[in-house]
């Protein structure tokens, strides 16, 4: 197997490019609704991820991330909380995938 490997002083491995590394394909603006996307497939022998970041302070606008499913090339997503008097708001959140 061909690849790139960086030790340290010590000897210990801190980058190995011969293990599977991940490839980004796109993203998805939840727009503070649930909703769902049909993602492309991932190549042979790889497998999907997704990620999510919120484009808000959570901490300081009390901001709720969605719940993400992936299953195969359907990922949805939801939103889920209290709102018992607290204020808590769907937080817009972009959900990268791809794969690994």
């Amino acid at each position: 197997m061909a690849g790139l490997i960086i030790r340290n002083l010590a000897g210990q491995e801190v980058l190995n490019m011969t293990m599977r590394i991940s490839q980004n394909m796109g993203f998805v603006d939840t727009n503070g609704a649930n909703g769902g996307a049909t993602l492309p497939s991932a190549p042979a022998g790889k497998q999907l991820y997704f990620v999510i970041v919120p484009l808000v302070d959570l901490q300081k606008s009390l901001g709720k991330r969605p719940a993400v499913t992936l299953s195969g090339t359907s990922l949805s997503w939801s939103y889920s909380y209290n709102t018992n008097g607290w204020g808590y708001f769907s937080a817009n959140c972009r959900i990268f995938y791809g794969y690994f």
